[in-house]
């Protein structure tokens, strides 16, 4: 008989990882690692289960010991209240059976290094090294905010990689944008051919720190024919900077996906328009701490929320699938197009609900 066994339990500062597995007779049939940690939502950020590594040879496939394990590990997350868990699928198929809906996309940009000559060469960027770690989380954070679905950190594992370089602006002496890139060429007889400016991370507190961005990286022109801009579905202000869009190719590949554990947590943690409104949802799932009647009362800068009974009246009702895609703004949802999304019903005028979540940048920078 197949059992759900903690194989190890490695507790660290910030985070906890679980490596799981599904047995029998002693042997492992599947496993998995799970990672608990905290990750940004709408100002604020909200306790996360990060599924991983999900193995499964191939002799033991197709007797549910993956279901098993992910309904195992759902009931534990929600027993240590967590509100979400995310991760990389391999197929959004095969994960939406447990749950899970695609959130964010992985956008990228590549264009001629030349193309950005709308503003000018000038490098205010300081290389980075320890003594700065405080700075560039100081940046990371305030650049989380609004940003949905980044992971928190803590140390330098992200600045200082091998052949990463990450460098830091300050205005006026306040931490206000860094980027993070490698270079690539391939030497050809006595010249660099594939030249390549690939710009991994960049986070900035506001336009000036972008711009000063793009400032830095035309200092590469003349070294580096391309630059490649990664994971720009969380900076959605580049579109707005760019200018020689004809030369830009965009290219958007599906990266993440959600899944609700608990609802009450994530309607809690959501930053609500200052105008007053009120919604009562319902939400359908096999989880109890997922699944019910919710009113939400918004205004000013309180909320307040109230699990109703299951018989309540509800002006919409949505799979925790649906819900989920849309309060973490994935799409730009309203009234008039929610009912395209599979399992949306709309019962009466809900403009509130809708309201509440806007569309908002989703994405994390780094493979969980």
């Amino acid at each position: 008989m197949t059992k759900i066994e903690i194989l190890s339990h490695d507790i660290g500062k910030e985070k906890s990882v679980l490596r799981v597995g599904a047995t029998e007779d002693g042997k492992v049939k599947s496993s998995g690692g799970f990672t608990f940690t905290e990750t940004s939502f709408a100002d604020t950020t909200v306790k996360t289960m990060l599924p991983g590594g999900i193995e499964t040879p191939v002799e033991n496939r197709r007797n549910g010991n993956v279901r098993k394990m992910f309904d195992y590990m759902h009931d534990y997350a929600a027993n240590e209240g967590v509100a979400v868990s995310l991760l990389h699928p391999f197929s959004f198929t095969y994960y939406e059976q447990f749950g899970y809906k695609k959130v964010a996309d992985h956008l990228i940009l590549r264009f001629p290094t030349r193309m950005i000559d709308f503003v000018p060469r000038r490098c205010s960027f300081v290389p980075y090294d320890e003594t700065k770690l405080s700075d560039v989380l100081e940046i990371y954070r305030a650049f989380s905010k609004g940003r949905n679905l980044l992971p928190k950190r803590i140390d330098n594992s992200q600045y200082v990689r091998e052949g990463r370089q990450t460098y830091v602006y300050y205005d006026n002496g306040n931490p206000t944008a860094y980027v993070t890139f490698t270079q690539t060429k391939t030497l050809y007889i006595n010249n660099y051919i594939n030249t390549l400016l690939t710009v991994n991370e960049m986070a900035y507190k506001s336009a000036k720190g972008l711009r000063e961005i793009f400032s830095f990286l035309r200092m590469f022109e003349g070294e580096l024919d391309e630059t490649e801009l990664r994971d720009c579905s969380l900076c959605s202000e580049v579109d707005l900077v760019l200018k020689h869009y004809v030369h830009t190719d965009y290219k958007r590949l599906p990266d993440l996906a959600a899944r609700v554990i608990n609802t009450e947590r994530l309607l809690d943690a959501n930053t609500y328009p200052e105008k007053e409104g009120e919604f009562t949802v319902r939400i359908t799932d096999a989880m109890p701490t997922v699944a019910g009647v919710y009113n939400v009362c918004y205004g000013g800068k309180d909320h307040r929320i109230q699990r109703l009974g299951d018989s309540a009246d509800a002006q919409l009702t949505l799979s925790a699938t649906a819900f989920v895609r849309i309060i973490y703004g994935y799409d730009p949802v309203d009234a008039k197009n929610a009912e395209y999304i599979e399992g949306v019903e709309i019962h009466s005028p809900c403009d509130d609900f809708f309201r509440a979540f806007p569309k908002r940048p989703c994405g994390a920078f780094e493979h969980f």
